[in-house]
This record gives C-alpha cells, structure tokens and sequence, in this order.
C-alpha cells in the first residue's frame, strides 16, 4: 500500500536530518579525536620534561603548541555543539508535525467510530429491499469496499506516524546526550587552556630576561623562514609544470597592485621590514616581513585575490598561512589563533582568513605578514596602501 504524500515527505524530512550531515559530521568527530591525541602526546611531553627538569625555552614552545591545539579543539566542539543544536531544532519540528497529523487522524478516526455507532451499517439484506435497481446496489457495495480500505488506511497510517514519532524521539534523545558529552568535553578543554595560559604566564615571568629563550626564538624564526621558502619553491613547481597542474590565474595582475593592497589587519607597525638590533641579545637580525601590533582575536584579511597553498603549524610563529597571488607572488599571514579557510581555496580581497592568537607571541599579540616574488622577499611597506 502507498503511503499519502505528506508522510512520505516527512520520512524522507527524518532520513534527511538524521542522514543527510553524517559525512560533516563523522570529519569533525575525526578531527576532533585527532586533536585530542595531540593534545595527549604533548601532556605526555610535558610531564616528561617535568621528570628531567628540561629547559623552561623548551617548555614554553611545547606549551604554546599544545594552547594552540586547544583552541583549534574547542573551535571544532563548539561546531559539532551547534551542529547538533540544530539537528535537535529540527527534529523537534518534524516531531511536532508529526504530533499534529496523527492528532487530526485519530480525530477523523473518532468520528468515524461515531458515526457507525450511532447509525450502524446497513446490512446486506436491509440493502436488497431499498434499492430500486441494479445501479444502486453496484454504488452501494462500491462505497462500502473504498469505506472499508479508508478505515484499514487510516488504522496503518496512523501506525506508521507511532513508529516515526518513536524513532524521531529516540533521535532526539541521542543527540542530547551526544550534546551534553560534548558540552562537558568543552566545559574541561576550557578549564586545561586556562590552566596552560596561567602556566604560559608564569614561565614567561620567568625566561623574559633569559639570553638562552631569545637565541632559542632567532632559531626558530630561522627556520621558520626555511620552512616558508620551502613551501614557496613547491608550489612555484607546480606553477612551472604548466596549466594542466591547475597554476593559479587571477583577474587582477598582483603586479599592478603594488601600494595599493589593503592591510591584513588594522594597527601599529612595531618592527619593520630589514635588519633590526635585537633588544636583548645586542645582535642584528633581518626581518623578512613587518609585525603588525594588534588586540588579541583581531581578524585577519587576505590582501588580494589567490588560492590557499601551506596552511602549518611553526614553533616561534604559530599557526601559518600561506596565498599564492599568481605570477610567482605571494603573501605571508603568521601568529593566527584561529583558520577559516582550507588548503587550496580561492579567497578574495578582503576575506577573513583567521583571526590574531597568542602562538609565539611573548609581549603582545601581533600578525607577522610577508611578500614574496618567488625566492625574494619582499618590503611589505611598499605594496600596502598608504
């Protein structure tokens, strides 16, 4: 037997809301776990360290790294916590529905038990002696068989809703307890981040004059820019290799932009482009890009349009992202707390990329931007808008 459009709809609505997210759903729940073992090798580290009084240099950068994963990790769980707010949302709804088609059916139902206890059917017999022809008795046994299967139609329909409304209940229930784990698992991650923030502080206290963390963070930043050339010289590879490689080709000539870029960020530039004498260490050291002074969470605009091509991870910078302008160009965003986009997408003007964190930062929150022509480094100065 077929069932009646508006069922089917609402079968399919439940299959949709308990099915239809499952592939988002299951890639947060993996990325989830695989920051939570990160997180669990770190801890591990860092008890190790506590066991052989390692260096505080290399406890602050184990710290930091593991500060970062956090908040990558609380920004997944608050996902997947709204995501289930909003399966919740609709499967609330469905229930509702539900509730009202099978209120209006045992209501038809209802009358229709009435009516045949009040009047009855007329049997066969009483049937014979009324009607005055053939013709009649043909319409009458017509509408008592359509009267029949109604009856068996509305009885199986309104079956069919109960064991909807069930499994939709059961489909809310589990996905309130999922929500409730979930809530309690940030509830905790927050509790740890606050903890490695306080200790975060206290080591800083600590190592602020100490000449062995600021040679410690020279290191890191040289190979961080190691790193950054790296990761260049791969993607102008792929460039060389030709359009069947899928080189990027932008509308605008990056070329043509010089000066006229937009910021990354509003705010202060505190170290420029060149060499500069370090504070501490009395050394000369060359920054490759300029470090911009923001408020902590700032967000963080690309300049121009290009295609995402490093997305990392580096000791000394945090988290790194890397754009790919066409024609060899390309620019440097460092020191972001949050990412909100993906490896290899097409971003724009002015699109938010990620906002400011506390990733390498020992004074104040900053972004630390480059431009690159293929291998050469580029004053920053030069291509933003005055």
């Amino acid at each position: 037997m077929h069932h009646p459009i508006w069922i089917r709809g609402l079968l399919c609505c439940a299959v949709f809301i308990l099915m239809g997210s499952a592939p988002a759903n299951a890639q947060n729940e993996t990325d989830i776990e695989e920051l939570k073992r990160k997180i669990q090798l770190l801890e591990a580290k860092l008890h190790e360290q506590n066991v052989r009084e390692a260096e505080l240099v290399e406890r602050l950068e184990i710290l930091d790294e593991k500060i970062s994963l956090s908040k990558n990790l609380l920004h997944k769980l608050q996902q997947e916590i709204e995501a289930r707010k909003i399966a919740i949302d609709s499967l609330q709804a469905l229930r509702a529905e539900i509730v009202r088609k099978m209120e209006r059916l045992k209501s038809v139902m209802a009358k229709r038990m009435v009516g045949m206890y009040k009047y009855g059917r007329i049997s066969l017999v009483e049937m014979l002696f009324r009607v005055q022809s053939l013709q009649e008795m043909r319409v009458w046994v017509e509408y008592q068989r359509r009267l029949t299967e109604n009856d068996a139609r509305n009885i199986q329909n309104y079956k069919r809703q109960q064991e909807t409304l069930q499994n939709t209940q059961q489909a809310i229930e589990e996905a309130l307890q999922k929500r409730i784990e979930l809530l309690a698992l940030k509830k905790t991650e927050q509790a740890r981040l606050q903890k490695d923030r306080a200790e975060k502080k206290r080591l800083l206290k600590t190592i602020r004059k100490d000449r062995r963390h600021y040679r410690r963070q020279i290191e890191n930043y040289q190979k961080a820019i190691a790193e950054i050339q790296k990761l260049i010289a791969s993607s102008e590879e792929e460039r060389n290799q030709g359009p069947s490689h899928q080189a990027f080709a932008p509308e605008l000539d990056f070329a043509g932009l010089k000066g006229k870029l937009p910021w990354p960020v509003k705010g202060e530039v505190v170290r420029h482009y060149g060499p500069y004498k370090h504070p501490v260490l009395k050394t000369v050291t060359n920054n490759l890009g300029i470090d911009i002074r923001v408020d902590m969470g700032a967000e963080v605009q690309a300049v121009a349009e290009g295609r995402v091509t490093a997305i990392t991870w580096q000791r000394g910078r945090g988290n790194l992202i890397i754009i790919n302008h066409g024609g060899g160009y390309y620019t440097v965003y460092t020191h972001l707390d949050e990412i909100y986009v993906d490896l290899q997408q097409i971003v724009q003007a002015g699109d938010i990329i990620g906002r400011i964190g506390e990733s390498g930062t020992f004074e104040f929150p900053v972004l630390h931007f480059q431009v690159w022509h293929k291998f050469t480094h580029l004053d920053p100065m030069a291509w933003l808008s005055k």
